[in-house]
């Protein structure tokens, strides 16, 4: 397949390496050539736009930080649906509101693209290991196109029409964002208590308290590493969009608030670039010996 991918950030670089070392034909296109250089190394070729990456493309992969890039990549002057031949299939693995995805999805149609919300959950450990599970919405037949490709980097799922797989992943992070927030609770109150984090992790990793995202954490805080698999920023945007849908069928998510606002003091301190395992530090904010982002070992 030819595939175009916009963005080669955290997410947006294993996706194009995992797809150039299936062997499909990979043009990439993201705001700094210089991210893209490892990806360029094996065999993708570089566009000086979404729309020249994707001009003539089998499928269009968006894997972009917010819902305004994402709109402007595909949207824009230069984006994707501005090609002389716009890819046959335009799928966003960004987290955008379901209202931006139907938009897409609206707007492809009139050019005879077919677009899917296609958002995932794995980290960039799961996109280079090819086991995101990606949440897709919109038509059988544009999943269809688009399966083969998917299928490279994990499990795709369809969920429904356009917007319902972004849906799913709003509720995915609102589960994760305060799951996430337990978990650096739990390191906090161990370290406190004097407890050796090895043992702790082997008695609670028997329990129900276990799961991937304690599997992932915990070690990392036992090292001390604060790189991030996911940024503490993206998970406040991700939670903004969770609450919001959740404000506008009358919902009062407080767990998602509450993680929200943790996010934001820790993004306010300097720990935007964090990986969420850094939460802990909200914890332990009032104690004499609290460490600063200067102390803490920097992505």
């Amino acid at each position: 397949m030819r595939i175009a991918v916009v963005g080669i950030g955290l997410m947006g670089r294993p996706v194009a390496q995992r797809l150039v070392d299936a062997g499909h034909e990979v043009a990439v296109h993201s705001r700094r050539k210089e991210s893209a250089e490892a990806v360029l190394a094996a065999g993708a070729s570089w566009a000086d736009s979404a729309a020249a990456a994707g001009d003539g493309a089998d499928l269009a992969i968006t894997v972009l930080p917010d819902p305004d890039t994402v709109e402007a990549a595909v949207l824009g002057p230069s984006g994707l649906l501005a090609a002389a031949a716009p890819p046959a299939v335009v799928a966003d693995m960004s987290t955008s509101p379901p209202q931006l995805a139907r938009r897409l999805a609206a707007a492809g149609s009139e050019r005879g693209v077919a677009a899917l919300d296609a958002p995932v959950s794995g980290g960039p450990m799961g996109a280079a290991a090819g086991t995101l599970t990606i949440m897709a919405g919109g038509s059988p037949e544009a999943f269809a196109r688009a399966r083969p490709a998917f299928e490279v980097l994990g499990t795709p799922v369809l969920i429904g029409g356009p917007g319902t797989g972004q849906s799913v992943k709003l509720v995915n992070q609102l589960l994760i964002g305060g799951i996430a927030g337990g978990i650096a609770d739990a390191w906090a109150l161990g370290e406190a208590l004097g407890l050796d984090p090895e043992v702790v992790a082997g008695v609670v990793g028997r329990g129900l308290g276990t799961g991937p995202l304690l599997e992932f954490m915990w070690p990392r805080l036992i090292r001390g590493d604060l790189a991030p698999g996911f940024k503490v920023d993206h998970m406040i945007k991700d939670l903004a969009l969770a609450l919001a849908e959740g404000d506008e069928h009358g919902l009062d998510l407080a767990a998602g608030r509450s993680a929200r606002e943790r996010y934001r003091w820790l993004s306010g301190a300097g720990g935007g670039d964090l990986g969420t395992q850094a939460l802990y530090r909200h914890a332990v904010r009032d104690r004499a010996d609290a460490p600063t982002v200067e102390e803490d070992d920097r992505p």
